[in-house]
């Protein structure tokens, strides 16, 4: 009686063994995956200014609130809350602006000389204004932003504009657009960004002037001088209640 107890068990340790041990290492790799990819994060930057509330994505639903004084890290995508607005200074001293319902991602930001992309970044959608620093100094096209449908290469620049996502409602598709405006340069040196896309490129080299992109599958439209009714109610959508942590703002 004993000794088929004894046996009985034994095989029930032996065939729950291999699952026990499939649990532990499935843990272990999670762990360390999870591990390998913060230890893979470089820090970018930090929030200097915050009003309302935005966060960072974790994972397919997680969020990250932030604060004034988070740490932004190369891979994270950002997002801003209704009403919201958030200040981002880099560690080459470009500055970020997002407006309400904003959203994005920091593809890169390596400081190391043979990076062939310092600093990439994708807008996803709303308003922004950005303040190029010291790698597009030293290296204009180490650095460019992706917007939906083009991509913005920055000359030594101070950039605002928007993005409108691709939207369906009721059958109805409004397929995605952004608008590209320069704006003066702080120091008064001269400046110019590329807008390009698979179609069709133009260069926008006078401060007050801009191109719009109607479409994904459309080139940027002809450089023209944007309303300064359109540039104050852009400026005013993402000025920011703190807005001592941003640089001033120059009207052409």
């Amino acid at each position: 009686m004993t000794s088929k107890t004894h046996r009985s068990s034994a095989r029930s340790w032996h065939a729950g063994q291999p699952r026990g041990w499939l649990v532990v290492g499935l843990l272990l790799l999670f762990g360390s995956l999870s591990f390998s990819t913060m230890a893979a994060q470089n820090p970018a930057g930090k929030i200097t200014a915050l009003d309302g509330e935005a966060w960072v994505k974790e994972g397919l639903w997680g969020k990250k609130y932030l604060k004034v004084g988070s740490v932004i890290y190369s891979g994270d995508t950002l997002q801003t809350d209704d009403d919201s607005r958030i200040n981002m200074r880099f560690l080459d001293k470009t500055f970020f602006t997002l407006g309400p319902d904003a959203k994005m991602k920091i593809d890169s930001f390596d400081e190391s000389e043979d990076a062939e992309v310092s600093f990439g970044a994708s807008i996803l959608q709303g308003a922004f204004r950005f303040v190029s620093g010291l790698l597009s100094k030293q290296k204009p096209e180490a650095m460019n932003v992706q917007i939906t449908t083009a991509t913005i290469g920055v000359r030594g620049t101070h950039v605002a504009g928007e993005v409108f996502p691709r939207k369906e409602e009721n059958g109805l598709v409004t397929e995605a657009s952004a608008v590209v405006t320069l704006l003066e340069d702080e120091e008064g040196r001269d400046t110019s960004i590329l807008v390009s896309n698979d179609y069709g490129s133009v260069v926008v080299d006078e401060p007050g002037y801009g191109t719009e992109i109607p479409d994904e599958h459309s080139p940027p439209g002809a450089v023209r001088r944007i309303q300064l009714r359109s540039i104050q109610n852009l400026l005013r959508v993402i000025r920011n209640s703190t807005r001592s942590s941003a640089p001033k703002v120059k009207l052409p």
